[in-house]
């Protein structure tokens, strides 16, 4: 199945990276050539006179071979780049976009380090074993099968010593691709676990500072990157012994032989054009042998990488439904019967049934684990209902496409998730070629225009890494006119106001009364100054409506 699964990763580029196999291939036939032809111009050194007139003829045609494998060389150089980059640029945007459009679900069931691993590391590992380990295992079997045959046909004898080394070949590779495989699968997942510390270290940072564990949190850190370093070394003390080993022994062969080939010489049983290319084929073999054996333990290493790779594009992204919307739905949201449980967490909705009429604003409150964020989260279409139906503008979400749908919704979350960029970028974000007028407005809306404009460079100041230059109750707003910029028809607010202070809230309130009119308002919140925004209030109990005020 890995297999399969390479050639559909290398069939795109199978043109090009065909043409390089040819080239390598060409340099591998003129390396059989000259061998032959050396043996025949020494042949020609040392015979009388009369074979002296074919020496220059020879020199000429060495010397053309050498520049022929010179220009192939340079040509292979050029397209082997060429073909890597693209290779590697393709994998990495087809793995980027692909993760993007998994569902939300799978992404919280999955480490990030790891993935993380698999779209730098090891994308670029694979991207390269495709351009430059499988292209060139034709052009090497090439050669050593070649010069095996050259051997024979100068000398049965001699040449019958070749395949002696073919089995021990064959049993060490095995041996060391076995413990290979297992090393390799294990580095890979040290290597998400230490990108995963990396990443959870920037995050708590505050945290980690606060509580004054920094030593410990190093300790972690530097336990794990010297599993990394052994199992690193383990690794490589294997690959220094296979390419020597594999090396020495066609190099003792090759002695061997020489004494053979010595002997035959001195018997007269050889000729020196025979003896010559005899010598010069077991010079050729021994590269290609060595090179070959690498080529094993490479194959062992990727593979874990493929398995992965495929397991992640084997998943199922977010389907593509046949129906569509207008381009601004009404707002009408309907939840029928709607029940839902998380595969390890029990019911979280449980024949959930509600209407909330377009334009109209509604709180949805209670206490922690009621239902209030899965519904949401349905809402959205992040989660699937296990029953039920929910509806928008009277038509079921299931049949929409979820791009289309999260266009109709401007969600605010508790969680905000800025980027580093500058504020009109981080509102604009929620609406491509948004205006400067639109992005104002969003922001006067979400009481965020005052301190925009008393930042050093307004509009256009940059707000930090998940907007650490920022206080929480900025961010919040940021957030908010972000939702707003798109005008959607719905618009949620999950604990929206949960960073302001009471001035702040209380503002945000009096502004939104009159800004919010004519658009369906969902807010989750237990602040009383923000339901005071609602036209209802319904209080979820254990996935149910147990009060609707």
């Amino acid at each position: 199945m890995t297999g399969a699964f390479l050639w559909q990763l290398a069939h795109p580029w199978r043109r090009g990276l065909m043409v390089l196999m040819l080239i390598l291939l060409a340099q591998s036939l003129a390396a059989l050539a000259l061998p032959w032809l050396a043996g025949q111009l020494g042949a020609g050194f040392l015979e009388s006179a009369t074979g002296q007139g074919r020496v220059w003829p020879l020199v000429a045609a060495i010397l053309g071979l050498l520049v022929l494998q010179a220009g192939l060389s340079a040509g292979a150089a050029l397209l082997y780049a060429a073909n890597a980059e693209a290779i590697l640029a393709a994998l990495r945007l087809r793995l980027f976009g692909h993760l993007l459009a998994l569902p939300l679900p799978w992404h919280q069931g999955q480490e990030r380090g790891s993935l993380m691993a698999l779209a730098t590391l090891e994308i670029e590992r694979l991207g390269h074993f495709i351009t430059g380990t499988l292209v060139y295992l034709a052009p090497l079997l090439l050669t050593a099968g070649g010069a095996t045959v050259a051997l024979f046909l100068l000398d049965p004898a001699l040449a019958l010593l070749v395949p002696v080394l073919v089995p021990g070949f064959y049993i060490l590779t095995r041996l060391v691709g076995r413990r290979l495989r297992g090393l390799g699968q294990q580095i890979q997942s040290e290597h998400a676990a230490a990108t995963t510390r990396v990443e959870e270290m920037l995050d708590l940072l505050p945290a980690l500072k606060s509580f004054a564990v920094e030593p410990a949190e190093a300790v972690r850190h530097a336990t794990g990157i010297d599993r990394l370093r052994r199992l690193s070394l383990r690794e490589a003390r294997l690959h220094a012994l296979i390419d020597p080993a594999m090396g020495l022994a066609v190099s003792v062969a090759a002695v061997v032989l020489l004494v053979a080939v010595g002997r035959k010489l001195q018997s007269g049983d050889m000729g020196a054009a025979e003896t010559i290319s005899f010598l010069m084929y077991i010079a050729l073999l021994v590269r290609p042998v060595s090179q070959l054996a690498s080529v094993y333990g490479q194959v062992q290493t990727v593979r874990g990488t493929l398995a992965r790779l495929q397991a992640v594009l084997e998943t199922t992204p977010e389907p593509p439904a046949a129906g569509t919307l207008p381009p601004r739905a009404k707002g009408e949201v309907t939840f029928d019967a709607v029940t839902f449980a998380y595969p390890e967490r029990g019911a979280a909705l449980r024949g959930l049934s509600l209407s909330i009429a377009a334009g109209e604003t509604v709180a949805l409150t209670g206490p922690n684990g009621a239902g209030k964020s899965t519904a949401i989260a349905l809402l959205m279409g992040f989660q699937r209902a296990d029953a039920g139906r929910i509806l928008l503008d009277a038509q079921d979400i299931a049949t929409m496409p979820p791009d289309h749908l999260r266009r109709q919704i401007g969600l605010v979350p508790q969680t905000r998730h800025l980027r580093n960029a500058s504020v009109r970028d981080n509102i604009a974000f929620g609406r491509d070629g948004a205006t400067g007028a639109q992005v104002e407005a969003a922001a006067r809306i979400a009481q965020a225009h005052a301190f925009i404009l008393g930042l050093p460079q307004g509009y256009d100041t940059l707000i930090g890494d998940r907007g650490l230059r920022l206080s929480g109750g900025q961010q919040q707003r940021i957030a908010l006119a972000r939702a707003l910029v798109g005008d959607p028809a719905v618009l949620i607010l999950d604990e929206a106001t949960s960073m302001f202070d009471t001035e702040g809230e209380a503002a945000l309130v009096a502004e939104c009364r009159e800004a919010l009119a004519g658009r369906t308002v969902i807010i989750v919140t237990h602040r009383p100054a923000t339901l005071a925004l609602a036209d209802r209030v319904l209080r979820l109990e254990d996935g149910r409506i147990v009060e609707d005020i």
